[in-house]
């Protein structure tokens, strides 16, 4: 694509730019400009990035001189300094996080991933995601996560590192008491006697690695309306380390581009008609009928079986809404264990609209037809389905789905598995315990079966029942990120 069809894509930027990153290149024959991060000037020819996270390359000679001299100028910035440097940072972590004078952004997602030992979640074509529970002994600039995870775009390059330290969903709970955890990973410090003691520690043990390593952060917002909060920032060459600490909740830190943090988090929205088309290319049809939203990202619940935040966040950064599992967590689990999915659920919804999205409640208990999965499915839009995942109903989905693959006859087919419901509705219906929320993904009508996803990893991303199994497992409806 040209340097006149890159000028058109600016239209529906929302970002401001930030000067460390964002150059402007003007085109030599019309005079117009344009705000880009230079990736690559080479053999004639210039390669950049606009706001939208498209990229594009044309030949130097379309641009000014003055353009190519910004180029070389920022290419050479975005060196993240010295060696010394490199390494003391890395010394802080305790890891080696920065390999290269190349910012993270710029590099292979899973090989930075794999410095910190993350492993590979999920990857589809527009996003990948490296998540790690790690063990007691695993430590992040001197304090122990609970959860890590690094996020890669359909480039397969990171766009942010998010950690989740003491938070009052893990306090007490996967690794021992927090005072037993706290002498272990910090036996020269006193030991909290609480959770907000916790918190407060792990926040100062980041905050003094921090300090050393970089200098003394600035403090500044960071995330939208009701999510605004106070932080402590660090910057590094164009990496900026964002440190949370909320009060009785959790603390946090946040690795992103400078030009987001600059922002305050905020990102680029996406127009509702672009969505629609986004979504819309998922939906992928096969000659036997089967309809399957595809490029869904698998998010691992974890050894807490958080499935509702992770259903919630598969959902939402399907439908372009950032998300993080582990703060979704925080907000509805109690010490104790457990999560309140109505509270869940009105989290997200708040986080859903500050991004001009909508959300709806679906009563599904009432309503799981054919014709309400289609609806959605159709268009592109999983559902989320509060639902009992009961043995006798995991161990049917797992051996139709299995057997489903070698059917000749759908008519046959058909007819078994709607008499094999009829007989086992009742049964189903009368078990009130394992309740559970998952992804309802795909549907086919000639068979009467429907789709679904869990967040156990990607045995579990596609499974087949039949609706009349799905309807006799319902519990309390559902929900949908709607357009």
């Amino acid at each position: 694509m040209n340097f006149k069809a890159a000028l058109s894509l600016l239209t529906a930027m929302t970002l401001p730019l930030a000067a460390s990153e964002w150059v402007e290149i003007t085109q030599r024959s019309s005079g117009k400009s344009l705000k880009v991060i230079v990736l690559a000037l080479e053999d004639g020819k210039i390669t950049f990035e606009t706001q939208k996270g498209k990229t594009f390359t044309t030949k130097s000679s379309a641009l000014t001189d003055e353009s190519i001299e910004r180029a070389q100028q920022s290419l050479s910035s975005s060196e993240e300094g010295s060696e010394e440097q490199l390494q003391a940072i890395n010394d802080a972590i305790g890891h080696q996080l920065f390999k290269s004078m190349q910012p993270l952004w710029k590099q292979d997602a899973g090989t930075v991933a794999s410095r910190v030992s993350w492993p590979l979640e999920s990857s589809s074509e527009q996003s990948s995601s490296y998540r790690y529970y790690p063990p007691k002994t695993y430590t992040f600039l001197g304090a122990h996560p609970y959860s890590a995870v690094l996020y890669g775009n359909s480039k397969e390059n990171p766009t942010h590192l998010s950690l989740v330290f003491a938070n009052k969903g893990d306090y007490g709970s996967r690794l021992g008491m927090g005072e037993d955890h706290f002498k272990k990973i910090h036996p020269n410090k006193e030991v909290p006697k609480s959770l907000e003691k916790a918190i407060q520690l792990d926040a100062q043990v980041i905050t003094d690695a921090l300090t050393e390593a970089i200098g003394t952060p600035k403090k500044q917002y960071f995330g939208e309306k009701e999510d605004k909060r106070r932080v402590l920032r660090w910057n590094f060459g164009s990496h900026a380390f964002i440190l949370s600490e909320k009060k009785s909740e959790y603390t946090s830190l946040l690795i992103v581009p400078t030009s987001v943090a600059d922002n305050q988090g905020k990102v680029a929205f996406v127009k509702d008609a672009e969505l629609r088309s986004i979504v819309a290319d998922n939906v992928e049809r096969s000659d036997n009928g089967d309809t399957v939203i595809k490029n869904i990202p698998m998010v691992d619940q974890g050894p807490k079986g958080y499935c509702a935040p992770a259903t919630f966040e598969r959902a939402m950064r399907y439908m372009l809404v950032p998300a993080d599992m582990y703060l979704l967590a925080t907000v509805a689990t109690d010490p104790e264990g457990g999560t309140n999915t109505m509270l869940l659920a009105d989290s997200a919804k708040r986080i859903i609209r500050s991004k001009a999205r909508r959300i709806k409640d679906l009563s599904l208990e009432k309503d799981l037809k054919m014709r309400k999965v289609k609806q959605f499915i159709d268009k592109g839009v999983p559902i989320l389905w509060q639902m009992r995942s009961l043995k006798e109903y995991n161990d049917l989905a797992n051996k139709r789905t299995s057997e489903r693959e070698e059917i000749e006859d759908y008519a046959v087919w058909s007819q078994t598995i709607s008499a094999e419901a009829e007989q086992i509705v009742d049964r189903l219906q009368t078990n009130d315990s394992n309740h559970h929320i998952c992804l309802i993904i795909g549907y086919n009508e000639a068979t009467n079966e429907i789709a679904v996803s869990d967040s156990w990893g990607p045995r579990y991303a596609l499974r087949w029942v039949h609706i009349d199994i799905a309807q006799a497992v319902t519990s309390r409806g559902g929900f949908v990120i709607d357009l």
